[in-house]
């Protein structure tokens, strides 16, 4: 059993650092991508002079499914201050996606992602992954895992 905790404790730390986005020195990766309700296009750059939280996920991840009610409250509480949440979607069924946005009553804009934005932010393979992006564009912090929604205030709240 150490040695599954070892492996998996060694995977997280290669994924981490080799990821090509460096969190404080970088502009954010951009992206053009639909909604899976609308098929409406959404890119990063709209969103400059907001801060942005992007949240990666995959359909069958239970700890994403836990964490997005708190990423919508978020996102509900900050909307008209400068602040916008993105979700992205990764190897999943934009059908099982549409019912999950729909179940979970998510108010944010969720995206189909791709293979070129999931290797744009470091090819995204811990979900949930999440970004949050600063006022001039660059990452601001690279969240592995997920996180209490206190946390994520405290992060948005700082750069707002």
């Amino acid at each position: 059993m150490k040695n599954i905790w070892k492996k998996a404790l060694a995977l997280v730390i290669a994924a981490v650092m080799l990821a090509p986005v460096w969190v404080g020195a970088a502009a954010a990766p951009e992206f053009t991508l639909k909604d899976v309700l609308q098929g409406q296009t959404y890119s990063l750059s709209q969103y400059r002079g907001k801060v942005v939280l992007i949240n990666f996920f995959t359909f069958f991840c239970g700890p994403c499914r836990e964490e997005m009610p708190d990423l919508n409250k978020i996102y509900m509480e900050n909307k008209g201050k400068g602040f916008e949440t993105l979700g992205i979607a990764l190897s999943s069924d934009p059908t099982q996606i549409r019912f999950l946005v729909k179940q979970l009553g998510l108010n944010y804009p969720v995206l189909m992602g791709d293979d070129n934005v999931s290797k744009a932010y470091g090819n995204i393979e811990v979900v949930p992954t999440t970004f949050i992006i600063d006022k001039q564009g660059n990452v601001a912090h690279k969240v592995l895992g997920t996180r209490k929604k206190e946390e994520f205030e405290r992060m948005v709240q700082a750069l707002l």
